[in-house]
Formats: C-alpha cells, sequence, structure tokens
C-alpha cells in the first residue's frame, strides 16, 4: 500500500508539470509585448516623474543616468532619492543634473522608525514631483528611449491605471542564468496571468521593480505609501493595493526594451535574498520549511520518476515531465530573451532557492531582524505590521467618476 501511494503520488505530481508547461505558453502568447503594440498617441502627453531610488549604487548609476539623458518622452522629470549613500553615488547624481533640468536629486540623510529605506525614498520621490504619472524603477535599470512614450499612451488608451513591464535579466554567468529562467518560469505560470491582474473580480496583480508605472490619482485613492512601509516585496504591495483601492492594472512584456542584471552571481544573490527570502514566508519558521521542502519536492520529483526501476510507466511519465519542466523553463526564459540552455538544469535552482529561504530565516532569526544596507529591521516589528501581501484591503469599487 505504501509502495502504490508513492506511485500514485509521484504520477499526479508528473501530470501537474503538463499543465505548467500549457499555462506558461499561454501566458507567453497572451501577455503583449512592448514591440507589439501600437496604441494611439494622446493629443497631450500628461506629466510623468520617473523616481529612482539609490543606495550606494555608484558603480550602476552613471551608466544608467546617462542613457537616461537620451530619453524622449516629451512631459518629464526625473527624481533620484540617495537614500543615505556611503559611496559617491550622490556626487554622480548631482553631476549629471546639473547638465539636465529634467533632474531632481534629493539626498535624504535618515530614515524615520518604521520604515524600510526603500520604501521611505519612494515616498520621498512622490512628494517632490507633482505629475499625473509616476514610474518607479531602480538604479540598475536600462529603459530604451521611446518605452515610454509606447508604456502611456498604452494606459491612456486602455484607461489603465497601473502597468508593470517584464524586464530582460542579464548576466554571463552560467548559474545564475539557471536562476533566472527558473524565476522566469515562476514567474510565468500563473493561470491565465493577464486576464487574472486584468479581471476586477480578482485581487490578482503585478508588481515589478524595474517597471512599476501608476498613476497618481489613483495612489491618491488608496493610504499612500504609509501603507508600505514595511513592506519588504514593495513592488508587488504597490500593485495589490492600487488594485484593491480600484485601480485597473495590466502588464506588458518589456524585455525588448527594459533590462537589468539582477544578481551578478550567486553570492550577490544570497546577499540578496537576506532581504527578501524569509519576508516571502511572512516571516515564519513553520512556512520557510515547508516552502523549502515543497520546492525540493516538486521540482526534483520528474527525477524521482525516472529513478523508480520497478515501474517502466512512470519512469516514462517522469520523463515526459521532465521534458514539460525543461520545455516550461526554457520559454519562459526565451520569452524575456535569456538563454534557453540553462533550462535544462532547472532543478538546481531549486535547491539554491531553498538555501536562499532557509539561510535568510537563519540569520532572520540570529540577528532578531532582517539587516540590509546597513539597517537592523526587528523581526517582533516586521510581523506585528499588517501586510498587504498576506491580506490585501478589502476592494472598495471607485465612485461613479473617479476614475480618470
Amino acid at each position: 500500500m505504501p509502495d502504490n501511494i508513492v506511485v500514485a503520488v509521484l504520477a499526479l505530481g508528473c501530470s501537474g508539470w503538463f499543465l505548467v508547461l500549457l499555462s506558461v505558453l499561454y501566458n507567453i502568447r497572451t501577455v503583449p509585448r512592448i514591440e507589439t503594440v501600437y496604441p494611439p498617441l494622446p493629443d497631450s502627453w500628461p506629466r510623468l516623474a520617473v523616481i529612482v531610488p539609490a543606495c550606494d549604487e555608484g558603480d550602476t548609476l552613471e551608466a544608467t543616468m546617462r542613457l537616461r539623458l537620451k530619453e524622449t518622452y516629451p512631459n518629464i522629470q526625473f527624481v533620484v532619492v540617495d537614500d543615505r549613500s556611503t559611496d559617491d553615488t550622490g556626487i554622480i547624481a548631482d553631476r549629471i543634473a546639473a547638465d539636465d533640468p529634467r533632474f531632481l536629486v534629493i539626498h535624504n540623510k535618515s530614515l524615520p522608525e518604521g520604515w524600510l529605506g526603500k520604501v521611505h525614498a519612494l515616498q520621498q520621490g512622490v512628494e517632490a514631483s507633482d505629475s499625473e504619472w509616476i514610474l518607479f524603477t531602480d538604479a540598475d535599470v536600462h529603459v530604451e528611449p521611446g518605452v515610454l512614450e509606447k508604456a502611456i499612451a498604452w494606459c491612456e488608451h486602455r484607461k489603465l491605471d497601473q502597468l508593470a513591464m517584464l524586464p530582460r535579466l542579464e548576466v554571463d554567468r552560467f548559474g545564475v542564468k539557471i536562476f533566472n529562467a527558473f524565476f522566469a518560469r515562476f514567474a510565468m505560470s500563473g493561470p491565465a496571468a493577464l486576464r487574472m491582474i486584468e479581471s476586477p473580480k480578482t485581487r490578482m496583480a503585478a508588481g515589478v521593480g524595474a517597471f512599476n508605472l501608476f498613476r497618481r490619482s489613483a495612489l491618491a485613492r488608496t493610504p499612500g505609501m504609509e501603507r508600505l512601509r514595511l513592506e519588504v516585496i514593495d513592488d508587488g504591495a504597490l500593485a495589490i493595493m492600487l488594485k484593491a483601492y480600484g485601480a485597473r492594472c495590466s502588464i506588458l512584456n518589456g524585455s525588448s526594451a527594459v533590462s537589468l542584471c539582477w544578481y551578478p552571481s550567486v553570492g550577490a544573490m544570497e546577499k540578496g535574498f537576506e532581504k527578501n527570502g524569509f519576508a516571502i514566508v511572512l516571516y515564519s519558521i513553520p512556512a520557510m520549511l515547508a516552502a523549502c521542502a515543497f520546492l525540493i519536492c516538486s521540482e526534483w520529483l520528474p527525477v524521482f520518476a525516472m529513478l523508480q526501476a520497478g515501474h517502466p510507466r512512470l519512469q516514462l511519465m517522469g520523463v515526459l515531465a521532465y521534458l514539460c519542466a525543461v520545455g516550461a523553463t526554457a520559454a519562459a526564459g526565451r520569452a524575456i530573451r535569456s538563454a534557453a540552455a540553462p533550462a535544462l538544469f532547472y532543478p538546481v535552482a531549486s535547491l539554491l532557492m531553498s538555501y536562499f529561504l532557509f539561510r535568510s530565516g537563519v540569520l532572520a532569526v540570529w540577528r532578531k531582524g532582517v539587516v540590509w544596507r546597513g539597517t537592523l529591521y526587528p523581526l517582533k516589528t516586521l510581523r506585528g505590521f499588517h501586510r498587504i501581501l498576506l491580506k490585501p484591503d478589502k476592494i472598495n469599487k471607485p465612485q461613479e467618476g473617479n476614475n480618470p
């Protein structure tokens, strides 16, 4: 009987990978690509503020700001928030801003209690601008000229309030490419993602730190950035909050024109997940252990099935499931213009992700908080914060005439 149960579980799990492949392929087909949309241009271009929080970004800030000097959007302001940097970030920002009146640099020297540094920097950028549209993006993100016109025109044409854009993840090291392909597949495996995000009947929304565009009026209908002051995964939380208060949300594949090096190495990725890893599992040790176990079991399941020597049909299902998993991972990677070959090693990425989650949780418990950018955020404070990612606010239907 135990052997039969194991076989049944493995067979059911293998079948699930076929559904994952179908879901990824459907999302690739239905999520529009930025280069394929040609919305009508608005009669006049609304004011747009591009808000860039920067903390110790001296290595990447100059290149991205120089690219933004070439931006052709006709009514734009760049707000760079130098958030307590200890390197030459502020000097670089001031030097470039001196040559272009579209740039405003804010030098933040302190962090109020009860706020995460990045969220506070974004709040300062919002307060310093008065634009109709706001774009949150990171200091290492490259956005090709002309993309902002298309994005704003698309939103105005479709009467959207928020738009996230999937970027291209650039990296040279093969180990990071494996993880990027795994992450792309994970991001694209949600069933009917575009329909779910755009439907007002669901709470599903997409937020991407590289490109999170929204109307100021949509933010004004919410409790504001203060509602997100301790949200470590602030990009997704912002999108969920906007939708919870009536915003119309959508997503585009912008990998042909928006790019960044998410992490240059596995070591940098390990360090980066110290902040995000434990937050993903809501700062819960049991949830962290369960997530690690689920990741390893589900991702390695096709391999386990292929090793069942006494069950040739199950071995065949394992081979087919592995091919589905590789196909889904490769397709997702190619959809954001990444290499397909790393998909062959996708199970390794699940081990990496499990390790990152476990390490993040252990460090947070040992330190009694999450340390990021030199600041300790106590676990007691983070756990006591009512996270919108955990329990979104009740959806409020906007009053007639509220939508711009």
